[in-house]
C-alpha cells in the first residue's frame, strides 16, 4: 500500500526543511522520496505537498494496474502513461483539464530528475495525451491568424521595448528591464511576474552564487501559472546573466521573496504591472519613432502577452535547431493545456522559417492562413 510520511526539520544549508517520503508497506520508495527531498531544497513546502500528492496517486495506480514493479519503472510505456491520465484522472476521477495538467507537470519534472540524477539510463519522454477528442477536431481551428502581427525578433524587442525602459532609480530600471525579458525569454504571463510563489530571490542566489567571474549558463525554473499549475521553463544564458547582475547588484539588499518587487522589498500587488510597463515602453517607442500607420496600429494592439507568443515561437525554433521534438518540450515550457495551442506555434514557426518538410507533413500548404502569410511575406 502506497502511503506518504511527513519528514520534518531536516538540517540543510543553515536552515531546516520539511519533505515527504513515499512508502510501500512501510518500505521507503527511493525514487519519489529522493525527488521530493530535491524539491524541498529549492521550493516552498506547499510545492512539495502538491508534488507528493501527484506522485502518490501515480505510484498507487500505475503499480496496481500494470505489470510494472517499483524497481522497473523505466519500462513504463507511453500507452500506459496515457492510460493513467485518461482512465484514472479523466474518467474515473473526472478531473478538470487544469488539474490533469498539474499532474502532468509533476510527472515531467519527476522523470527528468530521475534521468539527470542517474536513476534511469534513458530520458523518459511521453506524449501525455489524454484528450479523447483531440484528433476529432481540426487543428486548424487552433491557429490564430494574428500571429504574424504578434511576433517580432529579438533585435526589435531590444530596440522597441528594452531601450525605452527608464527610471531615476537604478533598481527600478534594472527590475523593469528584467520584467520584459521574463516575458520574451521565458514566456511569463503578466500576473506570473509578480506572483509571490515565483522568482524567489533566495532560490536564485543558491542557483547562481556570487563569484569573481560569472559565466552564464541555461537553468530550468519552476513557474506557477494559471489554475495553480506548475511548469518548468528553461532560462537562456542572456536572461540568467541579467538575473545574476540584478540579485547581486541593484537588488542585493532584497533578502527574500519574489525578486520582482518594490525597492523596499515588498511585493508588487498590481497583477497588471507588467502589462502597464509594456504599454508605457511601446507608447514611448511610437512617440519617438517615425512609423507608418500600419506599424503604429501594430504596436497599439500589442501587449505584454505578445512577448509570451514570441517565446513560444522561438522555443519551437530552438527545438528544431537542437534536434528536439517541439511537441514534447514546448507544451512543458509554456504550460499549454491543448495540443491545438502548440500546433499554432509549430505551424507558424514552419512558415516563418520556410520549413517546407514540416508544412508538408502537416498538410497546411493550401490553408487560408498559409496563403495570407505568404502573400504578406512577398509584399515585405
Amino acid at each position: 500500500m502506497i502511503e506518504s510520511k511527513l519528514v520534518e526539520s531536516i538540517p540543510y544549508g543553515g536552515r531546516k526543511i520539511s519533505t515527504y517520503a513515499l512508502v510501500n508497506n512501510d518500505i521507503p520508495l527511493v525514487h519519489p522520496s529522493a525527488f521530493l527531498l530535491h524539491t524541498a531544497v529549492n521550493n516552498l513546502f506547499g510545492t512539495v505537498t502538491t508534488y507528493m500528492k501527484a506522485l502518490k496517486s501515480f505510484y498507487k495506480e500505475i503499480i496496481s494496474k500494470t505489470n510494472l514493479s517499483i524497481e522497473n519503472i523505466e519500462r513504463l510505456t507511453d500507452q500506459e502513461m496515457s492510460g493513467y491520465l485518461v482512465g484514472v484522472l479523466q474518467r474515473q476521477r473526472k478531473l478538470k483539464h487544469s488539474s490533469i495538467e498539474n499532474h502532468i507537470a509533476v510527472l515531467k519534472e519527476f522523470f527528468k530528475y530521475l534521468y539527470q540524477s542517474g536513476f534511469t539510463t534513458k530520458e523518459m519522454l511521453f506524449s501525455y495525451a489524454y484528450e479523447n477528442n483531440e484528433y476529432e477536431q481540426s487543428f486548424l481551428s487552433g491557429v490564430k491568424t494574428d500571429m504574424h502581427e504578434a511576433y517580432f525578433h529579438k533585435k526589435k524587442f531590444q530596440e522597441c521595448l528594452l531601450c525605452y525602459v527608464d527610471s531615476q532609480s537604478s533598481f527600478m530600471k534594472k527590475r523593469n528591464e528584467l520584467v520584459l525579458q521574463l516575458g520574451y525569454y521565458a514566456g511569463f504571463r503578466a500576473f506570473e511576474v509578480v506572483l509571490a510563489e515565483n522568482l524567489n530571490i533566495e532560490t536564485f542566489r543558491q542557483l547562481l552564487p556570487k563569484v569573481d567571474f560569472f559565466i552564464p549558463k541555461a537553468i530550468h525554473i519552476n513557474i506557477y501559472g494559471k489554475g495553480n499549475s506548475i511548469r518548468t521553463t528553461p532560462f537562456e544564458p542572456s536572461l540568467v546573466k541579467s538575473i545574476y547582475e540584478f540579485i547581486w547588484g541593484e537588488a542585493k539588499h532584497i533578502k527574500s521573496g519574489n525578486m520582482i518587487c518594490q525597492e523596499n522589498g515588498k511585493l508588487l500587488k498590481d497583477k497588471t504591472f507588467a502589462s502597464k510597463l509594456f504599454r508605457k515602453c511601446a507608447d514611448k517607442y511610437c512617440e519617438n519613432t517615425s512609423l507608418t500607420l500600419e506599424e503604429a496600429q501594430l504596436w497599439k494592439h500589442r501587449g505584454f502577452h505578445k512577448l509570451r507568443k514570441c517565446f513560444a515561437t522561438n522555443s519551437v525554433t530552438a527545438c528544431r535547431d537542437n534536434g528536439d521534438d517541439p511537441w514534447i518540450y514546448v507544451p512543458q515550457w509554456l504550460g499549454h493545456k491543448r495540443k491545438s495551442t502548440t500546433f499554432g506555434y509549430i505551424y507558424f514557426e514552419a512558415l516563418l522559417n520556410k520549413r517546407e518538410d514540416v508544412l508538408h507533413a502537416l498538410s497546411l500548404e493550401e490553408t487560408k492562413y498559409g496563403k495570407d502569410f505568404k502573400r504578406k511575406s512577398e509584399k515585405a
